[in-house]
């Protein structure tokens, strides 16, 4: 069985389609437009890979990035408005993760809330999902 390489993993994290999110990146933009929003991309690859065995270096790698789904920016809307609307992306990112096949292993996640996130010379109202899984 072949090991998943990195580019894939994050090709596929970046390509994840997530009802709600109106334009998807595959690493972070250059800029960025309301009109796209909300929108998604991936940031802070990392991978670690231990010992499969005794005798020699290397096993199934552990993959790691951030998909980052920029919401709104923080002055737009009223607070309860965007709350809710990052709750409801909360839900729609955890049912496309469940759904996702990223790598080898089930995926595991995390997702929190931002309420500042800072892009360029504004703040946005974001969600960060630190995504993992084994190659």
């Amino acid at each position: 069985m072949a090991i998943t390489t990195y580019a894939t993993f994050i090709a596929a994290l970046g390509a994840l389609s997530v009802t709600g999110v109106n334009r998807s990146y595959t690493e972070p933009p250059h800029q960025i437009s309301t009109a796209d929003m909300p929108l998604s991309y991936v940031q802070l690859p990392e991978v670690g890979e231990g010992p499969m065995t005794a005798e020699g270096q290397g096993g199934w790698p552990v993959l790691r990035a951030e998909l980052v789904i920029i919401v709104e920016p923080l002055g737009q809307n009223v607070n309860d408005i965007n709350f809710a609307l990052c709750v409801t992306l909360i839900d729609n990112l955890s049912t496309a993760l469940r759904g996702a096949s990223l790598a080898k292993t089930k995926t595991r996640w995390t997702i929190r809330q931002e309420s500042i996130q800072q892009y360029g010379d504004t703040a946005y109202w974001a969600l960060i999902a630190a995504v993992e899984a084994n190659g």
